[in-house]
C-alpha cells in the first residue's frame, strides 16, 4: 500500500472523490503497473523511459503521484546505478515518461519505477552506440490492429535480445470501432477494440492507447528493447493529412481538436521524447546516428505538410479521354503544390543526409510511411465479376471506378508517395544535392511485404526500399483469395522497380547493416489466429552498393 498525503492529511479512498489538488505527499490505495513499462527515442547518452500507473481509484483521484525511477547496467540494480524522482498525475493521464540523461553509448541498460512499496516491471534497453560501430540490427514493424488478431510478432521479436532498436512505422493502434474494419474478426477472436465505438476525443485515445499496453505481447516486446516510432494515419484517422482526414466527417467535430487529441494521446503513452518548446507537436521527425555506421531518418508524412490525397472516384469523368488523362497525369496528380515533407522537414533531412554523407558513413535510412517507390496499377478488369469483390466493396466502396480505369496504369494508391510526384522529385532532388544516391528506406503501410528499386522520373537510381507487412492487419491477399497469387504476378509483370513482393503473410523485417553489405530477412507468423504459433523466414536479401548506390541480391 502506498502512503500519499494531500494537503498533510490522510485520507482514505472514498474521501478522494472531487478533491482538489495535492501535494507530493499522498493517499492510502494499492498502485499497480497494469500497461508494462517501455523505452525508445534512444541517443548516445539519453533514453525515454516510460510507464503508466494503475489503481481503482485514478477515476477519482485528481492529485499528483510520487514516481522514483532507476536504471543500471545489470539486472540487480547495483552496477552503474542512476535514479531519480519524478510524478504521475491526471493531466498525463497518469503515464510517466523520464528522459534520462548522462548515459553512456552503446550500453544496454535494465530500468524500472517504484512507488512506495510497489515495483514496476524491468524493463531493458540500448542507448545508441558512438565511435567506431561494426554492426546494427532492427526489428521493422507496422500495422497493429488488436481486432484482427495475436500481437505474435510482437511475441517472436520480444524473445530475441540482438536487436539495437524496433522501429515502428506507424498504424500503431487503429481508431475504427465495433461495427467497422477489424470488428467482426475482433468478435470471433474475443479482442473487441475499445473504447466500442469509432475513437475521436482525448478520452477515447487514452482508452485505445491503454488497452493496447495491456496486450502482453506488446508489453513483452516494449519491455525487451527500446521503440524509434512514427505515426501513420490511423493514429489519428484513416487517410489524415494536414487539415483533415477520409474517417473525419462533420459529426466527429472539429479535425484540429480531434488531431490535437490524438497527438496529445499519442506522446502521453509512447515513448518518444516530447517537441522542443516552440516546436509544433506535428512535427514527429528526428534523426538518429549510430556512431560511424549510419544515420537514421525518421520522417513525418501526415500532418506537418501534407496536401489532402486525390481520389479516383471524383476524376473518373475526366479520365475517358486521353486529353483528360494527361491533363489529370500533369496538372492534377502533378500539380507542383502538392505536398508531403514540407520545406522544413526537408531542409531538416537534407542536413541530417549531408551530416551522414561528410562523416563518411555507409548507410542513410529512412524511417518512412507510405511506399516511396512508383507502381502503377495493372489491368484489373478480369476481377470485376469476381466474387471476392464484393468483400472488398465493403472495406473500398471505390473499387468497381478502380477496376474501370485499372487499364490506364495510374498509379496504385494515390495516398502513397505516388500520389505527390512532384513532392517525391523535389525530396529526391534534396537528397542528390547532398551528395546521396544511396537512400535504404523503410516503409510500412500496405500490410504486404516489398522490395523495390527507387529511381526519379528519369530514372537515376537513388537506392532501395524495404516495406514490411503487418503485425495483424489485413493484406490485398486476405481479401482476393485464390486470386492473390495471379495479382501480385500482374503487379510484377506491370512495375519493373519491384523486386518482390508477399501479399500473404504478417510479420516482420530482421534488417542487418555493417560496415560493408546488409542482410534484410522477411520473417513471417504463420498465424496471428491463436497463440500457439511458428516463425520463420519467407525471403531474404543482402544489401550491397553498386555504382554509388544500392542493390539487392537474393539470398
Amino acid at each position: 500500500m502506498t502512503k500519499i498525503t494531500r494537503r498533510g492529511a490522510l485520507f482514505t479512498g472514498i474521501s478522494l472523490v472531487g478533491a482538489a489538488a495535492c501535494s507530493r505527499e499522498s493517499v492510502d490505495f494499492p498502485v499497480y503497473f497494469n500497461h508494462g513499462v517501455a523505452s525508445g527515442d534512444p541517443g548516445a547518452n539519453r533514453i525515454v523511459i516510460w510507464t503508466r500507473i494503475s489503481a481503482e481509484i485514478l477515476d477519482a483521484f485528481s492529485g499528483v503521484i510520487p514516481v522514483d525511477w532507476e536504471m543500471a547496467t545489470d539486472e540487480s540494480f547495483r552496477k552503474n546505478r542512476r535514479k531519480g524522482k519524478t510524478t504521475a498525475d491526471a493531466g498525463r493521464d497518469f503515464t510517466v515518461k523520464v528522459d534520462a540523461t548522462g548515459l553512456k553509448a552503446g550500453q544496454r541498460y535494465f530500468y524500472r519505477f517504484r512507488v512506495g512499496k510497489n515495483v514496476s516491471p524491468v524493463g531493458r534497453t540500448k542507448t545508441l552506440p558512438a565511435g567506431a560501430v561494426e554492426a546494427a540490427r532492427f526489428a521493422v514493424v507496422s500495422c497493429s490492429h488488436f481486432g484482427f488478431g495475436y500481437f505474435n510478432v510482437y511475441d517472436e521479436i520480444a524473445k530475441h535480445d540482438h536487436f539495437d532498436a524496433v522501429l515502428h512505422l506507424g498504424d500503431y493502434y487503429y481508431e475504427y470501432g465495433h461495427d467497422s474494419y477489424g470488428g467482426k474478426t475482433g468478435e470471433k477472436l474475443g479482442r473487441l477494440v475499445e473504447p466500442a465505438h469509432e475513437i475521436v476525443s482525448l478520452a477515447d485515445y487514452r482508452t485505445r492507447h491503454a488497452q493496447y499496453k495491456g496486450d502482453s505481447s506488446s508489453q513483452a516486446v516494449h519491455a525487451a528493447h527500446p521503440f524509434i516510432c512514427i505515426w501513420d494515419d490511423h493514429e489519428t484517422a484513416n487517410d489524415s493529412w494536414k487539415t483533415g482526414a477520409e474517417n473525419h466527417n462533420v459529426e466527429d467535430g472539429d479535425w484540429d481538436a480531434r488531431r490535437a487529441a490524438a497527438m496529445q494521446a499519442y506522446y502521453e503513452w509512447m515513448p518518444v521524447r516530447d517537441p522542443e518548446p516552440g516546436r509544433a507537436k506535428e512535427a514527429l521527425f528526428r534523426s538518429y546516428e549510430f556512431g560511424n555506421l549510419l544515420t537514421l531518418c525518421a520522417v513525418e508524412t501526415r500532418l506537418t505538410a501534407r496536401t489532402r490525397p486525390l481520389d479516383y472516384a471524383q476524376h473518373v469523368a475526366d479520365l475517358q479521354t486521353r486529353e483528360g488523362i494527361g491533363n489529370f497525369v500533369q496538372n492534377v496528380l502533378g500539380d507542383p503544390s502538392r505536398e508531403l515533407l514540407g520545406a522544413a522537414q526537408s531542409a531538416y533531412v537534407g542536413k541530417a543526409l549531408k551530416n551522414s554523407k561528410e562523416a563518411n558513413q555507409p548507410w542513410r535510412l529512412i524511417a518512412n510511411q507510405v511506399l516511396m517507390a512508383r507502381l502503377a496499377s495493372p489491368d484489373l478488369t478480369s476481377y470485376k465479376e469476381a466474387d471476392f469483390i464484393k468483400d472488398i466493396e465493403k472495406v473500398f466502396p471505390q473499387i468497381h471506378e478502380y477496376i474501370v480505369l485499372s487499364p490506364l496504369g495510374l498509379p496504385l494508391n494515390l495516398d502513397a508517395w505516388d500520389g505527390y510526384p512532384a513532392a517525391r522529385e523535389r525530396f529526391y532532388t534534396t537528397v542528390q544535392e547532398q551528395g546521396v544516391t544511396d537512400l535504404l528506406v523503410l516503409t510500412g503501410d500496405t500490410h504486404e511485404c516489398w522490395a523495390n528499386k527507387l529511381e526519379t522520373a528519369s530514372g537515376k537510381s537513388m537506392g532501395v526500399e524495404l516495406g514490411t507487412t503487418s503485425v495483424t492487419s489485413p493484406g490485398t491477399g486476405a481479401y482476393f483469395g485464390e486470386a492473390a497469387a495471379d495479382f501480385s504476378a500482374k503487379l510484377n509483370a506491370k512495375n519493373g522497380d519491384v523486386i518482390y513482393h508477399n501479399m500473404s503473410h504478417h510479420g516482420y523485417i530482421d534488417l542487418s547493416l555493417n560496415q560493408e553489405s546488409g542482410q534484410a530477412n522477411f520473417v513471417s507468423i504463420d498465424t496471428i489466429y491463436k497463440k500457439d504459433y511458428k516463425a520463420f523466414t519467407s525471403k531474404s536479401f543482402m544489401i550491397k552498393k553498386s555504382n554509388g548506390s544500392l542493390v539487392l541480391e537474393d539470398k
